[in-house]
C-alpha cells in the first residue's frame, strides 16, 4: 500500500513538472508572439475594425468581394516600374491625383468607392458626385484628402492603404523585385498552370467548394470577411492534401525521401507571391521512391 502511495506520489510529482514546463513554454511563446505582432495584428485576426485616427477601417465581406477586386486596383498601381524619374519621385497619392488630370484610368474615384466599402460609419461617400469633393490640393499644391473635417495627407494614405491591404490580403507588388523579373515569374506562374491542366475555379466555385465541404450556410459565408474566407480555403487544402500524404506514407505503399515534405495541416501557410513558382511536379515526385 505504501509502496503503491509513493510510485502515485511519484507520477502526480512528474505530471506537476510537465505543467510547469508547459506553462513556462507557452508563456515564452506568448511573449514572442506578442513581440512579433503589428500594432493591427489584434484587430485584424478577430475582424475588428482598424482605428486610424479620427475612422474606423472595416474589413470587406465576401459578399463585396468583386467590387473590392475591382476597386482594389487603386491601391496596387505599380507606379515605380514607370520609367518616368517624374511620376517616381511622386508620393502615390500624387500619382493618384496624376491620372485624374491625364484622363487615365479613374483610380482615384475607385479609391473613393473603395474608402465607401470600408468606412461603414460614414455617410458621407453615399453619393459619389459629392464624396470625390473632398480630394483637393493644400496651398503648397500637395493632395489631401477631408473626411469628417479631418484633412489626410499622402502618409496617411500610406497607412489607411497598408492597413486594407492586409485586412483583405490584397497584394501590394514587391517593389525589391524589378519588374522585368516579376513580370518573368508571373509568366511563369501561368506556364506552370498551363503544363499542369489546371484551371483555378472562380470566386462563386470557392463559396460552394467550402459550404460543401463544411455545411456552413451561404448566408455565413457571405458575411465572412474576405481575409478569414481565402484562409480558410488555404487551411482546407492544406488538410487534404496532409492526409492525403499523411495516409501514402503510412500505407507503406509510398515513401518520401525527404520525411520533412509532408508539413502538418496546422503549418504556417504564410509565403511570398511568387514562392510556388520554383516548385515544379518532378521536384515533388523525386521526394517519392
Amino acid at each position: 500500500m505504501s509502496c503503491s502511495l509513493i510510485n502515485w506520489g511519484t507520477k502526480v510529482h512528474d505530471l506537476l513538472m510537465q505543467v510547469r514546463f508547459l506553462l513556462r513554454v507557452s508563456k515564452l511563446y506568448s511573449q514572442q508572439m506578442w513581440h512579433k505582432m503589428g500594432k493591427y495584428d489584434d484587430y485584424i485576426t478577430y475582424d475588428i475594425p482598424v482605428p486610424y485616427k479620427e475612422l474606423n477601417i472595416y474589413p470587406v465581406r465576401v459578399r463585396d468581394y468583386g467590387r473590392m477586386n475591382l476597386l482594389s486596383q487603386s491601391l496596387t498601381l505599380d507606379k515605380n516600374s514607370i520609367p518616368d524619374a517624374k511620376i517616381i519621385s511622386m508620393t502615390y497619392l500624387e500619382y493618384l491625383y496624376q491620372t485624374v488630370k491625364e484622363d487615365k484610368t479613374p483610380y482615384l474615384f475607385f479609391f473613393d468607392l473603395l474608402l465607401g466599402m470600408v468606412l461603414r460609419e460614414d455617410k458621407s461617400f453615399a453619393k459619389t458626385e459629392d464624396s470625390v469633393k473632398r480630394y483637393r490640393y493644400d496651398e503648397k499644391g500637395k493632395p489631401f484628402f477631408e473626411i469628417k473635417n479631418k484633412r489626410y495627407d499622402s502618409s496617411d494614405f500610406e497607412e489607411i492603404r497598408k492597413i486594407i491591404c492586409e485586412q483583405n490580403l490584397i497584394d501590394i507588388p514587391d517593389e525589391e523585385i524589378q519588374k522585368e523579373v516579376r513580370d518573368a515569374l508571373d509568366d511563369a506562374k501561368s506556364y506552370k498552370a498551363k503544363i499542369s491542366g489546371t484551371k483555378s475555379g472562380s470566386f462563386e466555385d470557392y463559396i460552394i467548394s467550402i459550404a460543401v465541404s463544411t455545411g456552413w450556410k451561404y448566408e455565413e459565408i457571405y458575411e465572412m470577411t474576405v481575409r478569414k474566407f481565402i484562409k480558410s480555403i488555404r487551411r482546407m487544402d492544406n488538410l487534404i492534401h496532409y492526409k492525403i500524404y499523411l495516409a501514402s506514407s503510412m500505407s507503406g505503399m509510398v515513401e518520401f525521401k525527404d520525411k520533412s515534405f509532408i508539413k502538418h495541416w496546422l503549418t504556417d501557410l504564410e509565403e511570398g507571391q511568387y514562392d510556388d513558382v520554383s516548385l515544379e511536379l518532378d521536384k515533388v515526385q523525386d521526394k517519392i521512391i
